[in-house]
């Protein structure tokens, strides 16, 4: 503390040295005038603009009323359009699904349509013909909504102001939100996951497996051709009764309740090409499925699966047989003639063939065999095992790799217990239910 003479303390002198030591001293450069902001940007332009910046690329006024009024327009009109084309992509998706669905509905019922007609069952056959046409014609006009009515509805709503706007909700939006993230982590899985699919099948008893496979009917094998009005009339109703279901029925549930149909074709995609990622995909699922049926020992359900993917690629040897069949009828005549000649006279008795007629049936079955054999092993291109058997039979035998017995076994398996003994030999006596000209119809 300072002091004046005499002994007083001097307490300005004190405040002001205190003062002096709490303020630092700032260079008068540095301080801005009285009165006056400091500079927040030096002087000296140049250090912090583009000289190269052309003087017509900066606007010389703020948007105009008349202009944001235009920008707020057309952002509507973008809005509105893009609702509309989501609107528009969405009824497309749900027309092609439904067109898938037909077309596998419809080989199914075009299968039972030949039964009914090879049977003489006119009831039937009229009830699922009338069916299919009506689902038919339902799909065509859901087709036709998907590409006019968004259309129309965007005409109406050119205002903007619609009290009801295009909207592409589902129901699917109504259902709470846990269980929708349920539901979709569990497609999902099924999807992604091959071995959670394949350890659920497998689990399966034989009679569970048996309810997967209740919409695909089967055709009844028949020994031969010349026992084929031998067949009991009431044969299609007694299947439907031991099926549950009528095939109309089936028809109309449209694969709704095919769990079969929903693990192949709901769960994936559309067929896009053998090379597509989700044609990849299922395959590597169900060839998973079927290989963990294999190593169990339990095989038969796996025919259907062959069967399903056999339908999924175009058969490049269907002309093929087309032609063998009507070559070997027409080369076979001989063999029904004297039959017919001694059914046309009654009280005939009987004649055995001779040596001669016994050696020239031997000479064609063996021929007919050949030739047969022959339209089997031909070129990819047109050989006789459909190319969707020769995807998922590879896939599965790649899943058995590390399995040399089970591998050879399955082999063994796909070419003469489904080959040769259900999927020609249906094409050879079913010709009209495994060439099918309907489906080609309705893929049209």
């Amino acid at each position: 503390m300072g002091s004046r003479p005499g002994g007083t303390p001097d307490v300005h002198a004190d405040r002001h040295g205190l003062q002096q030591l709490q303020r630092p001293q700032i260079p008068a450069s540095m301080s801005a005038p009285a009165g006056r902001l400091p500079r927040l940007l030096p002087a000296d332009l140049s250090s912090y603009t583009d000289s190269y910046l052309p003087t017509a690329a900066i606007p010389p006024s703020a948007t105009s009323l008349a202009e944001l009024a235009h920008l707020i327009r057309l952002q509507g009109y973008q809005e509105q359009r893009k609702t509309h084309a989501r609107v528009r992509l969405h009824r497309w998706l749900v027309s092609s699904a439904l067109s898938a669905r037909l077309v596998h509905c419809g080989e199914l019922a075009y299968r039972t349509l030949v039964d009914n007609f090879r049977s003489d069952d006119k009831k039937s056959f009229a009830s699922l013909y009338n069916a299919l046409n009506d689902v038919r014609n339902s799909c065509d006009a859901t087709r036709q909504y998907a590409l006019l009515e968004p259309d129309l509805e965007f005409g109406k709503s050119k205002n903007f102001r619609s009290e009801k706007p295009l909207s592409a909700s589902t129901f699917l939006n109504e259902v709470p939100s846990k269980i929708l993230d349920n539901l979709l982590d569990f497609i999902s899985e099924i999807r992604t996951n091959p071995e959670f699919l394949a350890a659920r099948i497998s689990s399966l008893s034989q009679q569970e497996l048996t309810s997967l496979t209740s919409f695909r009917q089967t055709m009844d094998p028949i020994d031969s051709v010349m026992f084929a009005n031998a067949r009991s009339r009431t044969a299609p109703s007694q299947k439907a009764q031991q099926q549950g279901t009528s095939p109309v029925e089936r028809l109309l549930s449209f694969q709704r309740h095919d769990p079969l149909s929903a693990l192949v074709y709901t769960i994936f995609a559309n067929s896009s090409g053998p090379d597509s990622a989700e044609d990849l995909r299922r395959t590597d699922v169900w060839a998973t499925v079927c290989a963990k049926l294999i190593k169990n020992n339990n095989p038969n359900f796996i025919r259907t699966v062959l069967d399903v993917w056999a339908g999924m690629r175009e058969w490049p040897g269907k002309t093929n047989l087309e032609l063998y069949l009507m070559q070997t009828l027409q080369d076979g005549q001989f063999l029904l003639e004297k039959p017919e000649e001694q059914a046309a006279r009654p009280g005939m008795q009987a004649t055995p063939r001779s040596s001669k007629d016994t050696i020239a049936a031997d000479e064609f079955f063996d021929k007919a065999v050949k030739r047969l054999f022959e339209v089997v092993d031909d070129e990819p291109s047109a050989g006789g095992i459909p190319e969707g058997v020769l995807e998922i039979g590879n896939a599965i035998l790649r899943k058995l790799e590390d399995e040399k017995s089970l591998r050879r076994a399955s082999q063994n398996f796909f070419v003469s217990r489904w080959l040769f003994s259900t999927f020609l030999m249906n094409a050879i006596i079913h010709p009209e239910a495994c060439l099918p000209f309907l489906t080609q119809a309705l893929r049209n």
